[in-house]
């Protein structure tokens, strides 16, 4: 399930732009990508492609070491975007990591199979934070005034 929704904060200064997507498997995720992809090329133009990047990450990341095809478990990614920044959220009903273990990969690290997605992640947001339970990525991306051309109004 996933959607484009245009909504004012509370305050009903900002238009804010909101997409929620919900996959239950890889193959949901694969299947919702286009809608990702497309869904952040209104979002935001100029970054569509490095966070469409990060988003790729982050969700396999979950597939792959939170969840580890548990029955029933479910990975959502929610995006937000106000006139200045724009968060991406993903999140999971599995298992979960401890945060503090992520570290930066080594250089002779960066060619190995496995491993580079986080600072993949680093490399294109802003600021990149864990849950406690580490079933949660909260990553921020700042963005300029001018980029606002695709949102819905």
């Amino acid at each position: 399930m996933f959607g484009l929704l245009p909504f004012h904060n509370k305050e009903g200064l900002f238009l804010i732009t909101k997409f929620n997507c919900t996959c239950a498997s890889l193959e949901d995720f694969r299947m919702a990508r286009e809608s990702i992809r497309k869904n952040l090329c209104t979002i935001c133009p100029e970054y569509s492609m490095q966070l469409f990047v990060v988003i790729n990450e982050a969700v396999n990341n979950a597939f792959f070491h939170g969840i580890n095809d548990h029955k029933g478990t479910h990975v959502t990614l929610d995006i937000q975007r106000n006139q200045q920044d724009l968060c991406m959220i993903v999140k999971h009903n599995g298992e979960g990591f401890t945060p503090e273990y992520i570290d930066c990969t080594t250089n002779s690290e960066m060619y190995n199979e496995s491993g580079r997605g986080i600072d993949i992640i680093k490399h294109y947001v802003d600021s990149l934070e864990f849950s406690a339970s580490g079933c949660e990525v909260i990553m921020h991306k700042q963005l300029s005034i001018s980029s606002m051309g695709g949102v819905i109004s």
